[in-house]
């Protein structure tokens, strides 16, 4: 079996990583990303098995990929980057990594509520810049303040457990509401009253089309002056322009996003422009462990395939 990583992949520290992959076929990986539409459809001409980190599959790409029968997306948004239902109709097995770094990013989570309510990265410029301004970063205890978990998925929950570990209050989300996800003190609650009552509100919701634009502009106003909002889940879950309007009116105290519409984002992006807003480049889910654990899924997946077995299969047969 030929087995392509088209445009690279951070899990792969090190030669040796691909070492269960050299077992099941060849293997060419490919450092860099391709620079174009024609580039991609040139490195996958040969391909039987993709591993994907950030490259478009879409219709046009797949109908010129001859050979190709199984795709395995690095992460859990594949359906930004794969498309499922073109892949489907030429008979491509669509896999994916779920649960790979629920910790990682719930822990990124954590660091930027707190970076934010206690405005780290602007004190930390303002040093930079050789001035002394202790007064001007007064912040926020988190210990009492409301935590609004959107989505209870294995992040959610894993941030459910830190924001319970630091003494915050605890409403949530979901739209599968299970006895066993009651834990650490939630409340579950409809979204409106979850956005009226949080002090901050974070995001961590798969991105389907069900969830395009969830978070529109008027549950974003229903948040109290002075609250915040984490997004590191997907930026089309929110109605990014009442988002940027509120933050430049001051409604909201702040916003940290991890993820974007368009990643990178254009030189003209709005949030660039607003002080209240902390911006990372989507990198809520990259830790060494998370690294691992997402190779390892992605390996799994391509094994099962090659048995007959469908794992973390999104397609139907």
């Amino acid at each position: 079996m030929r087995i392509v990583f088209p445009d690279g992949a951070a899990c792969v520290q090190r030669p040796e990583d691909l070492e269960p992959l050299h077992r099941l076929g060849s293997v060419t990986f490919y450092q860099e990303v391709p620079r174009d539409k024609a580039e991609l459809i040139a490195r996958l001409q040969e391909a039987e098995a993709v591993i994907l980190d950030y490259s478009v599959l879409d219709a046009e790409v797949l109908q010129q990929c001859p050979r190709l029968k199984f795709v395995c997306f690095l992460g859990i948004g594949y359906a930004n980057y794969v498309d499922v239902a073109a892949a489907t109709q030429r008979g491509i097995t669509v896999a994916y990594t779920p649960d790979y770094g629920a910790t990682s990013v719930a822990e990124y989570t954590l660091g930027l509520i707190l970076a934010l309510t206690r405005h780290i990265p602007a004190a930390h410029a303002s040093m930079q810049a050789g001035e002394w301004q202790p007064g001007r970063f007064q912040g926020i205890e988190l210990r009492d303040k409301v935590l609004g978990i959107v989505g209870l998925g294995p992040i959610g929950m894993e941030v459910a457990r830190l924001g319970a570990g630091i003494g915050m209050r605890l409403l949530a989300w979901t739209r599968r509401a299970a006895p066993e996800r009651q834990r650490y003190g939630l409340t579950f609650t409809s979204l409106e009253a979850l956005f009226s009552q949080a002090d901050i509100v974070t995001l961590h919701l798969a991105y389907t089309p069900e969830t395009h634009g969830l978070v529109s502009r008027a549950l974003l106003a229903r948040m109290r002056p002075g609250t915040y909002l984490i997004n590191t889940a997907r930026a089309r879950l929110v109605d990014t322009v009442a988002l940027a309007e509120l933050l430049h009116q001051g409604h909201l105290a702040g916003a940290a996003l991890d993820v974007h519409e368009e990643e990178p984002p254009p030189a003209a992006y709005v949030f660039r422009e607003l002080p209240n807003v902390l911006l990372t480049p989507h990198i809520g889910f990259n830790t060494r462990e998370a690294g691992s654990n997402m190779l390892r899924i992605a390996i799994a997946t391509l094994e099962a395939y090659l048995r007959g077995e469908r794992l973390h299969v999104v397609n139907p047969p």
